[in-house]
């Protein structure tokens, strides 16, 4: 696996990861179900990971690109889950050719294989497909730190009306 440097904490601050939800999945914030059943770009379906964000700026773009097209009053209702990380993340500097593609999805999950089957560390940092300067980080439930993922925040979360134009229009 491409890991290398570890991330750090600034001075005792812990590492905050973000995440948007949809209200239904309000009562869920930790699940990884969707990402189980469904896969993505760094997990095969059958493998549940936690995709969460390092600011909010950047989990509200991981969710505008997934939204549909629908007028802006049509749009879900959006919570802003805030994590507090009991350790640091490993960053994946190497990624394959296409990762952001996603032709390029199992070349992605070859590259994490050992790490979704056996998860020496809690937190990856990947670069963002939308912003890649940005990073994201993978969580994987079957750590056994994963039960100290402490919930900071939990709340609605408004997407600027300026940042949604109907697309039809």
């Amino acid at each position: 696996m491409a890991e290398s440097r570890a991330s750090t904490l600034v001075g005792d601050s812990p590492v905050l990861a973000y995440r948007l939800v949809k209200e239904r999945f309000i009562g869920t914030p930790l699940s990884t179900e969707g990402a189980r059943l469904y896969g993505g770009r760094w997990n095969p379906p059958g493998t549940g990971i936690l995709y969460t964000s390092a600011s909010p700026e950047l989990a509200l773009l991981e969710q505008l690109v997934h939204l549909p097209t629908l007028p802006y009053e049509d749009l879900p209702r959006l919570f802003l889950i805030t994590l507090a990380l009991p350790e640091v993340s490993k960053l994946l500097q190497e990624l394959p050719p296409t990762w952001r593609e996603e032709s390029g999805y199992q070349a992605n999950h070859k590259l994490i294989a050992n790490w979704l089957a056996n998860p020496h560390v809690l937190a990856l940092g990947v670069s963002s497909a939308v912003v890649k300067e940005s990073l994201n980080y993978l969580l994987h439930p079957k750590h056994p730190d994963y039960n100290r993922i402490e919930i900071i925040s939990t709340s609605p979360f408004n997407i600027d009306p300026r940042l949604w134009h109907d697309r039809d229009a």
